[in-house]
């Protein structure tokens, strides 16, 4: 027995040293093979006839490249080239997540992002928009294709590692891959339909239509209510969580920004009009975004791209700058289809029609080819087909069998925004900005604006439904007698705009942007005014004497809590201070009433305190009335509701699960307090005042494809201890519980950018990683400390100011610059 345990000791010891062993081997192997992909980036590279004359491509301190062309085309060219060198990965995991084709190279696990894909037809819907762009636009993705494939045809190296270690060679490049972003994009930036179903499943657990108005509320004000009618009954929530859980995460909606922009007439002596934006979208390694400056005789663009779109969605050129933010307008909708007996059909008003059915197969790595039929019905794709396997069982309890389609501005064909980008990135003033967004369609978006004369103005072009008396697009409507059909388009000259105003300024920070009762409201709710309202003070106080980029930048920074204002005084105030026990709770809470301002501050305790409090209280407000659907609707902060049932409806405090006894809000909130400082004394292993918001407080991006590579993952992630929250201007989104990882920054501004249009027009930039996909490369991620101390640089140059031109943009600290010339 003795020698039968030591063998099997010596055998387990073994194996782990070939485990361990084969684990340092491709981390040495990954390791190698990044190296040997570095792009190039000097000497001389010939292109055949893909450019028409000589390019420089000159990249500064930080890799960010300037490009110099004679022709736009030639620099389109280049810019593809560019994005491929650093990007590539990022690139073909982007058009193959659009494609649905993600399974051909991670196998099964691909297969839920492939079936959401093809059942909204994603990138058949980009082949199909081709045709209804501007010939000048089209020209734009030839070009760009034309830089990515050359690229790929002269490289003097191997692929990168992602791909060696997939066994993949890219295809080339096509118009409809850059298009296929866009669509991407309108899902997650106008994800109405998923709130549309959090929605049906409370009501399904309340069954109060004013409890769901209660506890989905977002504004001070009282949104419309919510009225129930036999024509929209309670649907089966099982159902309902089901379809939730089979939407991806590149399918879910991740909606915030920041951008805003103040007339020269209110800034400081010799400073032009200026503009800042900060987007907030989910964090990954590279960053979403990729700087870059392109110079040609007549035109000079800077600003953040996007690997595989050739348009400058976010910057300036010489004349105009523009920033972006997510109007939050609702553009989607769930309609339930009654199928006929035979199940090929589906009642409409005018009798049954056929569904249009179609085939897909789905390659798997690895695998069998998986075949998803897909149907569509008159106002779009059957989503809830997506949940066919988890709805096996709980088919027969939806109202008459009825199911799911989506009808969603986003999934138009004859969509335009390209030709919108294209003029955009062309405008020399105001008058022309505005005329190119005529051309944008979706995802609707507010478009921030400010020109060299000094004019500031904010658009939010883009399609809006008309929606049918009775129907507001907050639960599904019924679809078979053409009652809540859509009505058509708001017209483009009734949507929300401010140009030149009085104040000399513009906002937005995802609030409402039109007042209540607008004759085409674009949605019922908007997000919490809170960003908004901070952002307006501080433009407010701003010393028009004084005002330049470093004070836009200052702003971007700002870390004051509005939602701990408002709420920690109401906290403290219904806090009954006997039935707290935790031995700190008298230290805790003299700090707590002395923090003033709150400041989301990385290196303070009481941003975690307030946020371990508020999660603790919002469970024992809540879980007990929500049920099963508590999670989800907890996944992302929910403080009006919280303060409204201590000041304005206590019976939330009241557990259910206690039966006849009634409890009141003070002791609750005295429990979530003990709650709160025992899990951070035990998490944090001491003192809870010693514990920092930043030991939690986290961003973190993980490379797409090596975070799940043993070995590969640790050596790629890039982390940094950040301010904010979700309702700071410096957002740092923790929404949502995550025992792993609670608290954790995945959501924010992964770029910045400040411009003044000068003269010189001069942008400061910031991303969150780096330039360059490779993490071997000394540009994969030395922007994280600047990007989490809010520190920011112009391209090519050290300083912006009259003293540093174009011409200055070889003179930074890393002058290599590759030329790529016509020829073989």
């Amino acid at each position: 027995m003795r020698l039968f345990l030591r063998w099997t000791r010596r055998l387990v010891v073994a194996g782990l040293a070939l485990l361990l062993l084969l684990v340092a081997g491709l981390a040495a192997w990954g390791v190698g093979a990044a190296f040997l992909a570095l792009p190039r980036t000097a000497g001389t590279v010939a292109l055949g006839e893909a450019v028409s004359a000589p390019v420089t491509l000159t990249r500064d301190r930080h890799g960010v490249p300037v490009i110099r062309a004679d022709t736009v085309r030639d620099a389109t060219v280049a810019l593809g080239y560019a994005h491929a060198q650093d990007r590539l990965w990022q690139m073909e995991a982007m058009r193959r997540l659009g494609a649905g084709r993600l399974a051909e190279v991670i196998g099964a696990p691909g297969l839920g992002a492939d079936r959401f894909m093809r059942t909204l037809r994603i990138y058949r819907r980009a082949e199909a928009q081709i045709p209804h762009l501007a010939p000048e636009t089209r020209e734009a993705l030839d070009a760009y294709a034309a830089g990515v494939n050359a690229f790929l045809e002269t490289r003097p190296g191997p692929l990168p590692a992602e791909f060696q270690l997939t066994w993949l060679r890219p295809e080339p490049w096509r118009p409809a891959d850059t298009l296929v972003w866009q669509r991407l994009m309108g899902q997650q930036l106008a994800g109405n339909w998923s709130r549309e179903l959090l929605n049906a499943r409370l009501l399904a657990h309340l069954k109060d239509p004013a409890a769901l108005a209660f506890v989905t509320r977002t504004e001070v004000d009282d949104p419309q209510p919510i009225t129930v009618t036999q024509a929209s009954p309670v649907l089966f929530e099982p159902s309902l969580a089901a379809l939730s859980r089979a939407i991806p995460p590149q399918g879910r909606a991740r909606l915030a920004s920041n951008a805003w922009a103040v007339g020269s007439a209110h800034s400081a002596p010799g400073v032009g009009a200026l503009l800042a934006s900060d987007p907030h979208l989910g964090f990954q390694a590279p960053i979403l975004w990729y700087l870059a400056r392109i110079e040609t005789p007549g035109l000079t663009l800077e600003g953040a791209t996007v690997p595989g779109v050739p348009f400058v969605l976010i910057g300036h050129n010489t004349h105009v700058a523009w920033g972006i933010t997510t109007t939050h307008s609702d553009t989607q909708d769930l309609y339930r289809e009654r199928p006929t007996g035979d199940g090929r059909s589906y009642q409409a008003p005018d009798g049954p029609r056929p569904f249009t059915t179609r085939v897909e197969t789905l390659r798997v790595r690895l695998g069998p080819d998986q075949a998803l039929t897909v149907r569509e019905t008159r106002h779009g794709p059957v989503v809830s087909d997506l949940a066919w396997d988890a709805l096996a069982e709980a088919r027969a309890t939806l109202p008459a069998g009825e199911v799911l389609a989506l009808a969603s501005a986003t999934l138009a064909e004859a969509d335009t925004t390209p030709d919108a980008l294209l003029r955009l990135n062309q405008a020399r003033d105001l008058d022309a900005a505005r005329a190119a967004l005529d051309a944008w369609e979706a995802p609707q978006q507010n478009v921030i604006l400010a020109d060299r004369a000094g004019r500031v103005a904010m658009l939010s072009p883009g399609r809006v439904p008309v929606r049918a008396p009775g129907h507001d697009g907050r639960l599904p409507a019924e679809g078979w007698t053409g009652a809540m059909d859509w009505r058509g388009w708001v017209p483009r000259e009734a949507l929300p705009r401010t140009l030149d105003p009085p104040e000399g300024r513009v906002l937005n920070a995802n609030n409402r942007v039109h007042p209540t009762d607008w004759p085409h409201p674009l949605a019922v709710t908007f997000p919490e005014p809170w960003r908004a309202e901070r952002l307006a003070e501080r433009l407010r106080a701003l010393d028009p004497g004084g005002t330049d980029a470093d004070a836009m930048a200052a702003i971007q920074g700002d870390a004051v809590s509005p939602m701990a204002v408002a709420l920690l005084p109401a906290m403290l105030e219904t806090l009954e201070a006997g039935a707290v026990t935790h031995a700190e709770a008298p230290a805790v809470l003299d700090r707590l009433r002395a923090w003033d301002p709150p400041v989301m501050d990385r290196d303070r305790p009481e941003p975690l305190i307030l946020a371990v409090w508020l999660e603790a209280l919002t469970e024992r407000l809540f879980a007990d009335d929500l049920g099963p659907v508590f999670a989800d609707w907890a996944a992302r902060a929910r403080p009006l509701p919280v303060l409204w049932a201590l000041t304005e409806d206590p019976a939330w405090c009241d557990d259910r699960t206690t039966g006849d006894r009634v409890e009141e809000c003070g002791p609750a909130v005295a429990a979530a307090l003990d709650e709160a400082l025992a899990w951070i004394a035990a998490e944090s292993g001491g003192p809870v005042l010693a514990a920092r918001w930043g030991d939690w407080h986290r961003a973190r991006f993980g490379h797409g494809l090596f975070r799940f590579v043993p070995g590969l993952g640790g050596l790629t992630r890039l982390e940094v201890a950040t301010d904010g929250g979700d309702f700071t201007l410096n957002r740092g989104s923790d929404a949502g519980w995550d025992d792993r990882r609670p608290f954790a920054h995945r959501h924010g501004p992964g770029l910045r950018m400040v411009v003044d249009l000068g003269p010189p027009a001069c942008g400061r930039f910031v991303i969150a990683t780096g330039q360059s996909g490779n993490p071997v490369s000394a540009h994969y991620g030395d922007r994280l400390r600047d990007w989490a101390d809010g520190t920011l640089a112009p391209i090519g140059r050290e300083t912006c100011g009259a003293g540093a031109g174009a011409g200055d943009a070889a003179r930074g600290a890393r002058p290599d610059t590759l030329t790529l010339a016509p020829g073989r």
